[in-house]
């Protein structure tokens, strides 16, 4: 059995929910969705949920106790050379080793933040949030232009 990121898996895709969601309900019934609608209403919301956590710097509580996400920043404590991140591109250039001091955000780190803590769900440990690559460039592009500010955590 192989080890990493993506081996092990069981997806579960927005079709997949919708099949278990539309089992509960009969065409006549004023819940039942196509699947087009369906798309449109959960494309909606997780929008509307990043938008409170990246462009109003927003906890926000998931339903069911399954935890709260917010965008953090945290200031690292570099012990010694190895643990900080070097500079390739400038690296490059000089023909010198050159360390990236984050200087765009005052030294500060930003990521998203799943709290846990109050989530009530068996091997939490064992999911994982991964956030769509435009959400985490949206980020970069608001701290670069120092538009948004988050909470910090240690």
């Amino acid at each position: 059995m192989a080890h990493g990121p993506n081996k092990i898996q069981n997806p579960w895709t927005l079709q997949d929910m919708y099949i278990e969601y539309i089992k509960e309900f009969d065409e006549s019934s004023p819940y039942y969705l196509t699947y087009l609608e369906y798309r449109d209403i959960t494309t909606l919301f997780l929008k509307h949920l990043a938008d409170e956590m990246i462009l109003k710097s927003a906890t926000v509580t998931l339903p069911f106790r399954l935890g709260d996400m917010s965008v953090v920043k945290r200031k690292p404590a570099y012990k010694s050379l190895r643990n900080m991140v070097i500079d390739w591109v400038t690296t490059k250039a000089l023909h010198k080793r050159v360390y990236q001091f984050n200087d765009h955000s005052n030294g500060f780190l930003y990521k998203f933040y799943w709290e846990r803590g109050k989530c009530n769900v068996p091997n939490k440990i064992t999911y994982v949030f991964k956030p769509t690559r435009m959400n985490k460039r949206l980020v970069a592009k608001l701290v670069k232009e120092r538009t948004n500010d988050y909470f910090e955590r240690n």
